[in-house]
C-alpha cells in the first residue's frame, strides 16, 4: 500500500467488478477511503473483501444509478460516513449492445440514464463537498473510445450513450470551474475484464490484443493509473479533457474493430 491518496474520500460507481473494481482497489491501496457504489451487492461484497484483505478501507452502497434519488443518496451517505467527498469516479453503465433495430427504447434510455444522466446527478449532488475538498474536487467519468474516437459496428446504442457522457464532461467542466472542481473523462479501449472475456473469449481477446500497437489489451489497473493522475493535484490545470487510454488502438485503424464486429455479430445474430 501507498499513501498517495491517504485520507481522501472517493466514490466509485460500478465498482463491483471490471474496471470499476480495479479503480476502487487501486485507490484503496493508495490510502483512500472508498465508497463502492454497485447494483449487484454480491459483486460489491467481493470487492470490499478483497480491499480489506489487502489492508484498505472500503464500504459499499447498493445503487441503481439510473435513478436520481439513488445517486443523491449515495453522495449523502458517503459524505456522512467519510466526512466529505474529494473524488467521484463514475464508472457504472447499463448499456445494451446492438445497432438500429436491435435495441429497445427502454434499453436506449437505460444507457443514457446510467451514463450521462447519472453523471449529471452525481456531480450536482456532490458539488458542495467537491468544492470544499482541500486539494480541489475531482469528478472523473469513465467513457469509451467507442462513440467518441471510433465506431464499432453493432454497438450504436453503446457509442451514443458514451458520446453523451463525453459531451456532459466538457459542458460541466465550465459549469464548476470556478469552484475548485475539475471534470474530466477517461476513454478506455478494450479492457481485459470479465465481461470482455465473456463476449470475446480468451482467443478473441488475444486476437484483439495483437492488433493494439502496445501489443496487448488494456487492464483495469491501466485505467486506475490514469484516474490517479486526474485525481491528483498535478492535474489541477486539466479540466474538460477526455484522455484516450487504448494502447494506440484508435491510431492503428480498424483491425481491433473487425475482431469486435465479428464477435458482436455472432452474439446478436446478424
Amino acid at each position: 500500500m501507498t499513501s498517495e491518496f491517504a485520507g481522501r474520500s472517493v466514490i466509485v460507481t460500478g465498482a463491483g467488478r471490471g474496471i470499476g473494481r480495479g479503480i476502487a482497489k487501486a485507490f484503496a491501496a493508495a490510502g483512500a477511503k472508498v465508497m463502492i457504489g454497485a447494483r449487484t451487492l454480491s459483486y460489491a461484497e467481493e470487492a470490499c473483501a478483497e480491499i480489506a484483505a489487502e489492508g484498505g478501507k472500503a464500504e459499499l452502497f447498493g445503487i441503481d444509478v439510473k435513478q436520481r434519488t439513488a445517486c443523491e443518496a449515495l453522495v449523502r451517505h458517503t459524505a456522512e460516513r467519510f466526512g466529505g467527498i474529494d473524488i467521484v469516479i463514475h464508472c457504472a453503465a447499463d448499456i445494451a449492445h446492438g445497432g438500429l433495430g436491435a435495441v429497445s427504447d427502454e434499453a436506449m434510455e437505460a444507457g443514457i440514464a446510467s451514463t450521462a444522466k447519472a453523471a449529471w446527478w452525481l456531480l450536482e449532488a456532490a458539488r458542495p463537498w467537491l468544492a470544499a475538498a482541500e486539494d480541489g474536487g475531482r469528478f472523473i467519468a469513465i467513457g469509451s473510445v467507442n462513440g467518441v474516437a471510433t465506431t464499432v459496428p453493432n454497438m450504436t446504442a453503446y457509442g451514443m450513450a458514451k458520446a453523451a457522457l463525453d459531451a456532459f464532461v466538457r459542458g460541466a467542466a465550465l459549469d464548476v470551474v470556478r469552484e475548485n472542481i475539475t471534470v474530466n473523462a477517461i476513454l478506455p479501449g478494450l479492457i481485459a475484464s470479465a465481461r470482455a472475456k465473456a463476449v470475446l473469449g480468451d482467443d478473441g481477446l488475444a486476437a484483439y490484443g495483437a492488433t493494439v500497437p502496445v501489443g496487448r489489451a488494456g487492464t483495469p489497473l491501466d485505467i486506475a493509473h490514469a484516474c490517479f493522475f486526474l485525481a491528483s493535484p498535478k492535474a489541477g490545470f486539466v479540466t474538460g479533457a477526455s484522455i484516450i487510454v487504448d494502447g494506440g488502438a484508435t491510431l492503428a485503424g480498424s483491425g481491433g474493430s473487425n475482431v469486435l464486429q465479428d464477435r458482436l455479430k455472432a452474439q446478436v445474430g446478424h
